[in-house]
């Protein structure tokens, strides 16, 4: 998938291009993912490790909620290609579930914490740099955010797909509704909220991460929210531009039916 922000006439070019086999991987990866049942909440990265002067290894990794066991759990799948001068092979792994995550209840929408981790315009993301992974869950009867600690003596890959417990806490944040649909970039918390005082249905709020926690929510206002729900926000920074890209879903009168996607910058909050 590429995403082209066009600096000059505002548009956003947002599309799928297989053409390259370099990345004919990625289709039995979204054959693994796709079921009868449902998935939402796809959250994507790249990183790539140099193992060697004549190997690159470039991991790609999603992760999601699906719920064929009845309530949503979190899993992922992810895909290595080791890249030498002679060379390129990939690997696919198979589904596995984030077990330290998941409950009997609904858990949704992962997304990560790290100090100096943030999404941006360039390659070679540190996958080293994530400190915390961030979820909601239905666990209390209303989706709160949880945040869980990372241990950094272990690869990424190796603690999602590990069967060890990991201590889970709410986020100051969280009201006595539905909180959820985190995803974090930089230091910037966004989300989606039905709590009182905002617009109507779902909001979308934000939050900074400053002096080890979070701050307190502050509704994105009447040029993004609407009387309707607004849902799933995520953001992007690029680093020609000085604010942040906002996409979200609404299911506000005017677009083609049911939830649409809408885009709009923000304040440059993430860095």
């Amino acid at each position: 998938m590429f995403i082209d922000w066009d600096k000059i006439d505002g548009t956003l070019d947002i599309g799928t291009d297989f053409s390259d086999d370099r990345f004919d991987y990625l289709m039995p990866m979204f054959d693994s993912i796709n079921t009868p049942c449902n998935e939402l909440g796809p959250y994507s990265l790249g990183f790539r490790q140099d193992v060697s002067y004549y190997e690159v290894l470039w991991t790609d990794l999603i992760m999601y909620a699906n719920d064929c066991g009845g309530n949503y759990d979190i899993k992922f799948i992810y895909s290595e290609l080791h890249n030498t001068t002679d060379t390129v092979i990939t690997e696919i792994s198979m589904v596995q579930n984030i077990d330290f995550l998941n409950t009997d209840a609904n858990e949704l929408y992962p997304t990560f914490y790290g100090k100096d981790f943030f999404y941006h315009d360039e390659w070679g993301l540190d996958a080293g740099k994530i400190e915390k992974i961030l979820y909601c869950s239905d666990t209390e009867g209303f989706f709160n955010i949880y945040e869980v600690n990372l241990p950094s003596d272990s690869t990424l890959i190796n603690v999602l797909g590990s069967n060890a417990s990991y201590e889970s806490r709410k986020l100051n944040l969280n009201s006595s509704t539905d909180d959820k649909c985190p995803y974090v970039n930089g230091k910037l918390l966004v989300f989606s909220s039905n709590r009182p005082g905002g617009y109507g249905g779902f909001d979308l709020f934000y939050s900074i991460y400053e002096n080890d926690n979070w701050t307190g929510p502050i509704n994105f206002g009447e040029k993004i929210n609407s009387g309707y729900d607004e849902y799933r926000p995520i953001t992007l920074h690029y680093d020609n531009f000085d604010n942040n890209l906002l996409i979200f879903s609404s299911n506000r009168p005017g677009g083609q039916g049911g939830f649409d996607l809408y885009y709009t910058g923000i304040q440059q909050m993430i860095k």
